[in-house]
């Protein structure tokens, strides 16, 4: 069954209104509203990503890529070295990134922990039609944001009224519409926004924003289709006083809620008809905080935050709630010969989990975490040109968390990690930077992983003689951390027209936690089994000459990854990718084409022999400003809806033809 049965002849409306509108446009110039500046993600301070010392990858909001996408898979699948599992159902999307799986990946979105783990259920609950910016930075970043920042953190950043607002605007609104025939989807979003200049010299500025989206069965690559029908509520509502130009208060709410009819497993490609189950997600964000600026190179954020997940089905339910708060600042020092960057902050939270019914794998129990982190970035020397021997940074950076857990029967597990950091970077000219470092990450054991005591499946009889009983899970209170040690080299060079950013890492880790399932004694439980070594490298080379009206880029990346002990593969592994891309923009008008194609080599699917086949993908993509008021952007993934597979065996995405069209008044 589909909700929404007509999203191909929509989309081809979505198409003919531009078209009718452009014809009777005055001709004014566009003006774009410029992205406000944002701390960078693996640096926690303002900083170029171009020279960051690791690999930073950002996505904005003018993007197609984002301004098309329905689900995060379509926002993340063209990033090379960076899966998103599951088969396009919101509830089942799930990361891997430099060989680490979910749980190694570190997602926040506002700034905000999103790490609700049960099951083959994900943690991506957002609307991306409510999102500004994407940043990806891979690499061991424990030392800035603590627990799960193994393979790399991915910073969800939503859209505020100054993105939207034009030069001498003081209110409006906006309506997008949008859909994609791959999961015959339509969605639209209206957002009002304004700001407010009061008699005592301060400001108010805000922004609400209300998206709704129906989907139906979601199609996979190669024609393959699987059931789903979802309905999708978001809201976001985001208010700020700027009491000085140095004070501001500012408040948030972003509410995810969908109601879907999907399988137990959302992550299934394959369903029996009786295995499917109505099932409501909803996800609520909320802050309050202060900021002061006293400078451009100082800022202190501290904000109160509460992000609660429930889940609820039929039989069960499950519900993750946390009450932080959190303080994360920067500020720059000039002493002459010598500068120094400091990234500083604190955090503390209470996390409780509460399970309903019969939900099984999600124990009652809850978790107290603080944290303390340091870095800093000293900087001295000149460049060759100016008779030095180049600009050095040395950087020392280290973070302390301690997290207590309990469940219900009052089993206690009580950690503390400490995860140091040190860079150095050698800069010979303004436009070219060598760097190596060395990182300690690490992961603390879920409430899942520590204390589920419930039946994880039923029994049942492999022959006439041959039976196993039910299998419970079995508690492991004194499960361990996992941790890495990483070392990363690299470069970053702009030369001309031309940019080359590149990396090479190499981690080794330990106590992995993995489940260890005994089927004829009938337990399961979580431990720490192995020692793994993970090694790749990340290349990015960009090409924007000024005198042609083309930009061209290039990425690759590559993971591999052993059992220290066996040699055996380990880990959440990456063949040889390649994304590749080309953009026109035609004189005389805000329109520009792009081409995009996704290249992997073959390689072995993740834990098994069979090998999967490489793949090459093509998408073009469009993004026109069809008059100061109007915006279109168009996507079509995977012309030749050529079949592919993922490093963990799932079907990759298909054919479709996503859509967004935006009127601003």
């Amino acid at each position: 069954m589909k909700r929404a049965k007509s999203c191909t002849g929509a989309l081809a409306l979505f198409l003919l209104s531009p078209l009718a509108l452009a014809q009777s446009s005055s001709g004014q110039p566009t003006v774009t509203p410029e992205l406000a500046p944002l701390v960078v993600t693996g640096t926690r301070t303002p900083t170029d990503t171009f020279f960051a010392p690791l690999i930073v990858d950002v996505i904005d909001r003018h993007d197609p890529t984002l301004r098309t996408a329905s689900r995060v898979e379509d926002i993340l699948a063209d990033q090379p070295g960076l899966h998103v599992a599951g088969q396009g159902r919101r509830n089942g999307q799930t990361v891997s990134l430099r060989g680490f799986d979910r749980n190694g990946v570190l997602v926040r979105l506002d700034g905000v922990r999103q790490d609700i783990n049960t099951g083959h259920l994900g943690n991506f609950f957002l609307d991306p039609a409510l999102l500004r910016e994407v940043q990806i930075a891979r690499g061991a970043l424990s030392s800035l944001y603590g627990s799960n920042a193994m393979g790399g953190v991915i910073s969800f950043e939503t859209v505020e009224a100054e993105d939207l607002l034009r030069p001498g605007e003081n209110g409006g609104a906006r309506l997008s519409l949008r859909g994609a025939t791959a999961s015959d989807e339509l969605g639209a979003t209206l957002s009002l926004f304004g700001k407010r200049d009061l008699s005592d010299g301060s400001s108010l500025d805000g922004l609400v924003a209300l998206g709704r989206s129906e989907s139906g069965d979601i199609r996979r690559a190669g024609g393959q289709t699987t059931p789903e029908d979802a309905s999708l509520d978001s809201l976001l509502a985001k208010g700020g006083w700027q009491l000085t130009p140095d004070h501001r208060l500012f408040a948030s709410w972003q509410h995810y809620r969908e109601d879907a009819n999907q399988p137990a497993n959302p992550q299934s490609l394959t369903v029996e008809p009786d295995d499917m189950r109505d099932r409501d997600t909803t996800s609520d964000n909320l802050q309050l905080g202060h900021r002061w600026s006293p400078a451009v190179a100082t800022q202190l954020d501290t904000r109160l935050t509460l992000s609660r997940q429930d889940i609820d089905e039929s039989e069960a339910a499950r519900t993750l709630q946390r009450l932080g708060v959190q303080s994360d600042g920067y500020h720059r020092l000039e002493h002459g010969w010598l500068s120094q960057t400091l990234a500083f902050g604190a955090a503390a939270s209470h996390a409780t989990q509460r399970p309903g019914g019969t939900a099984s794998g999600f124990p009652e129990a809850e978790a107290d975490s603080a944290a303390l982190y340091l870095d800093d970035t000293l900087t001295v020397g000149r460049h060759l040109d100016q008779g030095g021997a180049g600009e050095f940074d040395l950087g020392l950076g280290a973070r302390h968390d301690s997290y207590r857990a309990e469940d219900a029967d009052g089993r206690e597990s009580d950690k503390s990690r400490l995860s140091p950091r040190l860079r150095l970077a050698w800069r010979p000219s303004g436009d070219l930077m060598f760097y190596t470092g060395y990182a300690e990450a690490f992961r603390a054991p879920t409430l899942s992983e520590l204390y589920a005591d419930e039946r994880h499946f039923g029994g049942f009889c492999m022959g006439p003689f041959v039976c196993v009983p039910d299998n419970f899970w079995v508690p492991n209170p004194d499960l361990q951390p996992e941790t890495s040690k990483s070392w990363e080299s690299g470069l970053a060079w702009s030369f001309g027209d031309w940019g080359l950013r590149a990396s090479y890492f190499d981690t080794r880790a330990e106590d992995f936690i993995d489940t260890e399932v005994d089927i004829f004694a009938g337990t399961t439980r979580a431990v720490n089994v192995s020692r793994a070594q993970l090694w790749g490298y990340d290349v990015r080379l960009d090409w924007s000459p000024s005198s042609i009206p083309f930009t061209a880029f290039l990425g690759l990346a590559e993971v591999n990854g052993r059992d220290r002990d066996s040699g055996k593969p380990l880990g959440s592994l990456t063949p040889l990718e390649a994304l590749a891309g080309l953009d026109h923009r035609f004189a005389g008008s805000d329109l520009t084409l792009g081409w995009r194609g996704r290249f992997a080599r073959a390689f072995d699917k993740q834990g098994e022999d069979e090998a999967l086949p490489g793949y090459g993908l093509h998408d073009v993509q469009l993004a026109w400003q069809v008059t100061p008021l109007l915006s279109a952007s168009l996507k079509l993934r995977n012309i030749a809806d050529k079949e592919w597979y993922r490093p963990d065996g799932n079907l990759g995405d298909g054919r479709s033809l996503l859509a967004n069209v935006s009127l601003q008044w």
